[in-house]
């Protein structure tokens, strides 16, 4: 009996590890390369900032990387998601605390992108519903600063509240994790 507990532990730990190289993940990285122009693009899935350093808290926000060769050379594109329909705030709405100093950025555009995605059929139906998102613009240098600080906090600020979580939380399909393998895909594609 033991045995078998065992073995359903590692096997539930090994289809969790490999989450994350399966498309539409957490943290899944998609490479594709134009026709037109030859320049090759990276695009992450969004991957969790959990509330608290633990990996089980729940996460209210999501972020991803966008990084295409044709880029200004230090360029990478970072989304960052909420569920559910809500308006981003106008300014400077994302907020990273890195160790104690505070950076802030402004989106690249004036509205909040508010998608519906579909429910899932699965043993379980999962319901659908809106996710709302914005684009920043971040340099290399600045993810690589969160990916190498101690304690990162992440804050999105939305019209009439916010969420915030944890960046440096490095547990399975988080954001942190999805940071540093999308850094090293980019660093071999440039």
């Amino acid at each position: 009996m033991r045995k078998q507990q065992i073995l359903l532990v590692a096997f539930l730990l090994a289809m969790l590890s490999g989450c994350a190289s399966m498309p539409g993940m957490p943290g899944y990285i998609s490479e594709e390369k134009s026709s037109f122009d030859g320049s090759v693009q990276l695009s992450m899935e969004p991957a969790f900032v959990y509330r608290d350093n633990d990996g089980f808290s729940g996460s209210d926000l999501k972020l991803s990387l966008l990084w295409r060769s044709s880029m200004e050379n230090d360029d990478i594109v970072l989304e960052a998601f909420v569920d559910g329909a809500h308006s981003f705030a106008r300014g400077e709405s994302l907020h990273f605390n890195i160790d104690g100093e505070k950076v802030s950025f402004k989106s690249l555009e004036e509205l909040t992108n508010i998608d519906y995605e579909p429910g899932v059929y699965s043993t379980v139906y999962v319901p659908g519903g809106n996710v709302s998102s914005k684009r920043y613009l971040v340099s290399r240098k600045f993810i690589t600063r969160i990916l190498e600080a101690s304690q990162v906090g992440v804050r999105l600020d939305l019209r009439r509240s916010f969420v915030e979580g944890v960046f440096t939380d490095n547990t399975s399909s988080s954001a942190h994790e999805a940071f540093e393998a999308f850094m090293q895909k980019v660093g071999q594609k440039s």
